[in-house]
């Protein structure tokens, strides 16, 4: 059995971004990762393609939006490593088109995953950090949490929802030692990515395993440091 020293909880960890930093996390054998995603296809994938050992390494099928996914997905994580110390908000979707041809499914689909599951599963987890008297909440907002551009209206509107999240929500929770970070990051190379922006520019874009080594640095900072907010950003990109 390893010595854990940390117990990471990532959604949207079998793709993109969020299975890049369960990829990071897992070559440290302190850390512990559980991984959410929807599709048991990609979970399955993302297992095979992993393969860390055992006792560090927990995948579970939930949809951020569904509280009764939530509870269970943390009371798996709780019963199989004892506590959660980071969570790891990467689960997302996005649309880019005029907002005038924004469908009212689109609009309730995008609120309840970006914005909805980010505050079901920092709910359900937030006890447990005070308790601990720790803890860490990183969330991927991108870019677009604090910029705008056109055709993305209702995107923009979710990110920055999780930015005011965030930031009012560190005003509440910091006293008990938990630390809130907004991972603001420019393209990224990945499927979401590419499908959200057409035909991007692959060499202005980040690549995922350049974010996971940022939210890695994140996580080893010491706990008396507050990063509320990185902004990460490809040299030749300019949004």
């Amino acid at each position: 059995m390893h010595d854990i020293q940390k117990v990471v909880l990532i959604t949207g960890g079998s793709s993109g971004i969020g299975k890049a930093t369960a990829k990071r996390l897992l070559t440290d054998p302190q850390v512990a990762v559980t991984i959410a995603g929807r599709s048991v296809e990609r979970l399955e994938a993302a297992l095979s393609e992993l393969t860390p050992p055992a006792d560090t390494f927990h995948a579970v099928q939930a949809d951020v939006t569904n509280p009764l996914d939530v509870e269970r997905l943390v009371g798996s994580t709780l019963r199989r490593f004892g506590r959660i110390d980071v969570l790891i908000n990467s689960a997302g979707v996005g649309a880019i088109g005029p907002f005038l041809e924004v469908d009212n499914a689109s609009m309730e689909q995008l609120w309840k995953v970006n914005v909805l599951g980010t505050m079901l599963l920092t709910q359900a987890v937030l006890p447990h950090m005070i308790e601990q008297k720790q803890g860490l909440i990183v969330n991927l907002a991108g870019i677009l949490g604090i910029k705008t551009i056109p055709n993305a209206a209702l995107y923009c509107a979710t990110k920055h929802a999780v930015i005011g999240f965030s930031n009012a929500l560190l005003q509440e929770v910091k006293r008990h030692n938990i630390r809130i970070t907004n991972i603001c990051c420019s393209g990224v190379d990945t499927p979401f990515w590419n499908a959200l922006s057409g035909k991007p520019r692959t060499e202005l874009l980040l690549k995922p395993e350049e974010v996971a080594e940022t939210i890695y640095q994140i996580l080893m900072q010491p706990p008396h440091l507050i990063t509320n907010q990185v902004l990460l950003q490809h040299s030749a990109h300019q949004l």
